[in-house]
Parts: C-alpha cells; sequence; structure tokens
C-alpha cells in the first residue's frame, strides 16, 4: 500500500498574524509522527523559514492543486469557496478548520474548536459533512506539553503578526508603574529595539517555539489578542486579558471569557481601554481560569481523520 499523502494550505503575514499557521503546523507534525507525508503551502509576505521549515510560497490567487493527495487541510479567511469546492473535489477527505462558520462548507470535516461552536454555528449540520467541535479538538502544540517551569511574577505579552497599531507599547505604557516583569514578543525589528527601551521588560523578538513557549509558562499573567495563544495560555492556566482588534475577535473572546478560558476582554476602539487594562491587570487571579483544555485535540484530529482515509 501507498504510503498516505496530506497537504496544508494556509496563510499568515503582517496584517494575518501567525494563529492559523501555528495551529495547522501543529497538525502537520503530528501526521508526521504516523508516518503521513506531507507539504505545507503558505501565502504570507513574512518569510517564516526563521521558525517553520519546509514552508512552500503560494498565493490563492493563483491556488491550484499541483499533485495527488488523500487529505487536504486548508485553513483561511481568505480563500473563496471556489477553492473549498475545487479540494473536496480532489482528495479523499478534505479538511475545514473554522473559526467562525465562515462558509458553507462543501462535504469534509470541519473542525472548529470554538468552545461553543456547535451552539453557535452548527446547530443545523450538514449530514454530508463529519463535525469536529469544541475544545477536545484544540491542536496544542507538543512543546507546550511538556514544559512545566516554575512560575515567575512577570506579565506575558503576546500580540501576533507584526503589531501594526503599536498596541505593545501602548500597553507597556499603561504598566509602566506595575511592578512586575513584561516579556513582549514581537516579530517587527524597529518595534523591539523600542520597546527594549523600557524599564524590566524583556523582549522577545522572533524567538524559537522552545523560548517562547519557556516564557509563556512560567509567566503568572498574559495579555494575548484572541488567538491560538489563549488556548495555549488557558492550558497553563494563566489569567490572560484579551485584547480584541477585530469584530470576529470579540466573538470568539465571549465564548473564551464565558468558559473561563480567559478571565477579562480589552476592546482597543473603547476610549477607556487604557484604564480598564490598568485595572485589570492589578485584579487578575490565576483561580479563574478552569483547566479545560487538554492538550489531547491534535492527537484526536489526526488519529479521526486517519480513519476517514481508511474507510
Amino acid at each position: 500500500m501507498n504510503p498516505l499523502k496530506i497537504a496544508f494550505y494556509t496563510e499568515a503575514g503582517t496584517q494575518r498574524g501567525m494563529g492559523h499557521l501555528v495551529r495547522c503546523y501543529s497538525l502537520y507534525e503530528e501526521f508526521k509522527r504516523y508516518g503521513i507525508n506531507g507539504s505545507f503551502f503558505l501565502d504570507s509576505d513574512i518569510d517564516f523559514s526563521y521558525k517553520f521549515s519546509d514552508l512552500h510560497p503560494f498565493i490563492w490567487d493563483e491556488f491550484r492543486i499541483d499533485d495527488t493527495y488523500d487529505i487536504v487541510v486548508i485553513d483561511s479567511y481568505e480563500a473563496s469557496i471556489d477553492i473549498y469546492n475545487t479540494i473536496a473535489k480532489a482528495v479523499r477527505v478534505p479538511v475545514f478548520i473554522d473559526d467562525y462558520g465562515r462558509l458553507e462548507y462543501p462535504k469534509g470535516v470541519i473542525i472548529n474548536f470554538a468552545p461553543d461552536a456547535q451552539k453557535l454555528f452548527f446547530r443545523d449540520k450538514n449530514p454530508e459533512n463529519m463535525y469536529l467541535l469544541g475544545v477536545d479538538y484544540v491542536p496544542i502544540r507538543r512543546e507546550i506539553l511538556t514544559v512545566n517551569p516554575k512560575k515567575q511574577p512577570q506579565i506575558f505579552i503576546m500580540l501576533g503578526g507584526n503589531d501594526i497599531f503599536n498596541v505593545s507599547q501602548m500597553i507597556l505604557e499603561a504598566l509602566q508603574d506595575i511592578d512586575l516583569k513584561k516579556v513582549v514578543v514581537v516579530n517587527n525589528a524597529s518595534i523591539a529595539e523600542t520597546l527594549r527601551t523600557y524599564e524590566n521588560v524583556t523582549v522577545l523578538h522572533k524567538p524559537s517555539d522552545e523560548e517562547l513557549i519557556f516564557e509563556m509558562a512560567r509567566s503568572s499573567l498574559a495579555i494575548s489578542t484572541a488567538s491560538m495563544s489563549v488556548y495555549e495560555l488557558a492550558y497553563f492556566t494563566i489569567p490572560t486579558i484579551i485584547v480584541a482588534l477585530s469584530e470576529n475577535q470579540k466573538i470568539g473572546s465571549i465564548q473564551l471569557l464565558s468558559h473561563h478560558l480567559a478571565a477579562y476582554l480589552i476592546d482597543v476602539t473603547d476610549g477607556h481601554w487604557i484604564t480598564d487594562l490598568y485595572k485589570y491587570v492589578t485584579s487578575l487571579n490565576s483561580e479563574n481560569i478552569h483547566p479545560t483544555i487538554d492538550g489531547k485535540g491534535r492527537e484526536r484530529i489526526v488519529k479521526f481523520i486517519i480513519e476517514m482515509v481508511k474507510k
């Protein structure tokens, strides 16, 4: 029997962040652990080869499938329904990673690991599709499952992408008189240089996964966009303030708060957000975060899809 082949298609970049890339790559590595040959295609305006290997650049507007695959995983806010239909017709098991019920998906496996995915987005299921819904399917990175450093009195700040709105600097300005170390993750070199001028601040510029996860895991508080990082922080039961930069992030954030996976929500379009941020940071309590995420999501997803192919 020929070995199974899988392809991933997703996006990342300056204004798109890294969330789709991180979660897809976590699944990509898990499929490789099961001996499945994989190809990873990324539409991006940033070269992520410093952090991820085997990336093949492509552009959604020029999408085509140049090889034969058993499985294709697509994770996108930008790909057209025509692309999804092309994939669904071309492979044995198409897999669609979703965040907010973006499309009427063609026949395939739909993954949405938001806590209320079934109630909010997929109450009426298409009998042709298979659904993996809820936090049991959060594809936590394997490196996160093996780190357990001693907690430190520090605030972990990660706002994704290149922080094009410069929110990281505004946060440091707002929290200057709070006597806690701040660890800030940034991809933009010029922003990194600026942030290094602040006292009691450690800047992680394009960190390795090992470095990033170590600092994340030993933090006592966190500030993050509504992205994969919130789920990872929730795995460590770190109380997190979510900074919403878009309407979609607000929708996802409300679910995270109601299930005690995060502590507070900040809307940067609110004129009082800096005052609220200061108040929330001084009142965060780790007991408010429930240990709901068990870290087995990516294994569940991969096993399910492999069984689908076998059938």
